[in-house]
């Protein structure tokens, strides 16, 4: 991949929270914009239990720099100077001019894509739908800006997919045309099995509560 879909997968991944609790029955908190200024004080996620053998990764590139080696299909804690610590795996899927980001934490998943334009410049754009096989069915988990919740169907589906066989999930994304079937890495199906472990619903503030 070039520079640019480096820089511009960096910069998605990693530039916002990803422990929000967002899963509301019925309301999708992200897209319920604030409209009143308001302060809060949120306390930043310690370390969760049983993570402590993960690897650490420290964010500490900001926008203007991609965010040094990336651990794709490593089951990661990552530390993030401004909120605090999260358990998360990344994968990626790309040819020459797209490609496809995704990063799964307890709490959220993140989905986005890259189109390259130019050598140069590249178009980022954000998924809005996300859906996941589950044995005989699939879950559709309808979010907004590439964020989409956890729950405990999601977590239990991802922890029991069978490893050695491909896998595949498929996004939708607004104005974007047909949907994206991407395949994920052996590797990040082997990580679901590590992220998701034991799962409960986090301790962490709700997304309408930050303003998002």
């Amino acid at each position: 991949m070039s520079p640019a879909v480096i820089a511009s997968a960096s910069l998605f991944l990693f530039s916002t929270p990803v422990s929000a609790d967002i899963f509301s029955p019925g309301v999708t908190a992200f897209c319920n914009r604030k409209s009143e200024a308001k302060i809060e004080r949120v306390a930043k996620d310690p370390a969760p239990d049983g993570f402590s053998a993960l690897p650490t990764t420290v964010l500490d590139q900001d926008f203007r720099t991609a965010q040094g080696s990336v651990p794709w299909s490593k089951a990661t804690l990552y530390e993030d100077p401004v909120t605090g610590h999260y358990v998360a795996v990344s994968d990626r899927n790309y040819s020459a001019s797209n490609a496809v980001f995704t990063l799964w934490s307890r709490d959220l998943i993140r989905a986005g894509g890259v189109a390259k334009l130019t050598e140069y410049t590249v178009e980022r754009f954000e998924f809005d739908t996300l859906m996941i096989p589950a044995g005989s069915s699939y879950l559709v988990l309808r979010g907004c800006d590439g964020r989409f919740p956890v729950n405990s169907q999601v977590a239990d589906a991802l922890r029991s997919m069978p490893t050695g066989k491909k896998v595949f999930v498929k996004l939708y994304a607004e104005n974007w045309g047909d949907p994206v079937l991407t395949e994920i890495g052996p590797g990040t199906v082997e990580a679901w099995k590590k992220v998701y472990a034991n799962w409960t619903r986090s301790a962490a503030p709700k997304a309408e509560d930050l303003g998002f």
